[in-house]
């Protein structure tokens, strides 16, 4: 069988799973090109931003326990998954805030709570620090950003020598960058749609190249230490202790900038803790932000 069909099984086995969990996928067209997002759930509306190189599914595990108390709103971010690629898109972490924004303008979401993870982590610290007037919460789960935080040996590669390893070229590097993300290996997938994720990723190495030196230039960014600062935004940053990708001495750094921060550090957790350490995320958010 043909790649090209393979992709159309996994998706329409993926849509099908996701619309039993109660998520419906949908699209909308903005100046910046067409979203793919998931909705699901009832109450308060929460955005859930998805990290470098990830895709909304990546919520998946934690997103019914929210859909409880909130209607979720999951998007492929512009340049992943299944939303639009302009060549015309800058990936720096302000801009892409302003997209999201205007994503959530054209669906009708005005006041929102936010959850991010690593590159999303960053972006939801943005989205606090510049549109204060219409986020209610944001909580930042093993965030990029951090200004002053140690490198990983992943970061020390890309430091030294310029090497994005989180960018594969083929299966094998993918599947060693999926490893990275968790304690170990990564919890247990199909086969089918593992390489599924893996043809998408692969294909897309080089925007994802761009995208990467983009949002990690700190000559076009603002620390997420000083958007957390500044911010009035009710914040939460939750670390995984063994975290492969984005060094767990970040969590301190957002502590020292922004002392009111609630902050918690996840034992034998790696980089995602929204998909192996669901349960832990879901029941620390219901305490920092008590569902009404």
């Amino acid at each position: 069988m043909s790649n090209a069909f393979m992709n159309w099984l996994c998706r329409k086995l993926i849509d099908s799973k996701c619309k039993q969990m109660g998520l419906i996928k949908s699209s909308v067209n903005t100046v910046d090109g067409r979203t793919v997002y998931f909705k699901g759930g009832q109450g308060p509306d929460m955005v859930l931003i998805h990290g470098f190189g990830a895709n909304k599914e990546n919520w998946l595990a934690l997103a019914p326990r929210l859909m409880r108390h909130y209607t979720v709103w999951i998007p492929d971010l512009i340049g992943f998954g299944e939303s639009d690629r302009p060549s015309n898109a800058r990936f720096n972490i302000a801009e892409q805030a302003d997209r999201v924004v205007r994503w959530l303008d054209a669906v009708g979401v005005k006041n929102f709570h936010a959850m991010g993870n690593s590159m999303g982590g960053y972006l939801t610290g943005a989205l606090a620090a510049n549109f204060e007037n219409r986020v209610l919460s944001a909580c930042l789960l093993n965030p990029a950003g951090v200004k002053g935080a140690e490198h990983t040996t992943v970061g020390r590669a890309f430091a030294d020598e310029g090497k994005i390893i989180l960018a594969p070229t083929n299966f094998e590097e993918y599947e060693r960058v999926v490893n990275l993300c968790f304690n170990g290996k990564a919890p247990p997938m199909p086969g089918f749609m593992r390489k599924y994720f893996g043809r998408m990723s692969i294909k897309n190495k080089a925007l994802l190249d761009r995208v990467f030196m983009e949002f990690v230039n700190p000559d076009a960014n603002v620390s997420l230490n000083e958007m957390v600062e500044k911010t009035t935004v009710p914040l939460m940053a939750v670390w995984g202790d063994s975290d492969q990708l984005v060094h767990p001495s970040g969590l301190a750094v957002l502590k020292q900038a922004k002392p009111a921060i609630v902050d918690l550090m996840l034992e034998n957790t790696g980089h995602c803790p929204m998909v192996d350490r669901a349960s832990l995320v879901y029941k620390a958010h219901l305490e920092f932000m008590p569902a009404s």
